[in-house]
């Protein structure tokens, strides 16, 4: 990882599909779909979602149900809340808009903080023998 990238890992299930976008030269390139987690009180039906190229997504060496991806720190991405008919080939966007890479990170690390936060509070619940 070089100084102007950010590292954003998050669980498979976050991959929502791969997509085949055509290229000028009369070939296509293949991007993966990743949903981003709503943010707290923030909750749609249609989730935020980015792409990256597949060759970009990467598993981590410990856990596979870990991927991971590196995205540049002040590019901007774009981010849209969409959903896409495959049967009839159309698209209906909610929202687009851009952010950069640093600010998706941010997105899943505070998502990460809030549920470790949500598990040591049960935890401490239980341990307390409270329900």
């Amino acid at each position: 990882m070089n100084e102007d990238e950010v590292a954003v890992s998050f669980s498979k299930s976050f991959i929502r599909e791969k997509v085949s976008f055509p290229s000028g030269d009369g070939t296509s390139y293949e991007r993966y779909v990743i949903e981003m987690p709503d943010e707290e009180g923030d909750h749609h039906e249609i989730r935020r979602t980015f792409t990256v190229p597949v060759s970009y997504l990467h598993t981590d060496r410990k856990y596979e149900y870990i991927k991971y991806t590196y995205l540049k720190k002040d590019r901007l991405y774009r981010v849209m809340r969409a959903l896409y008919d495959s049967d009839y080939r159309t698209r209906r966007v909610e929202s687009d808009e851009q952010m950069t890479g640093k600010q998706i990170a941010d997105v899943f690390e505070r998502y990460r903080d809030r549920r470790r936060k949500e598990l040591e509070a049960k935890l401490t619940a239980e341990e307390k023998g409270e329900k």
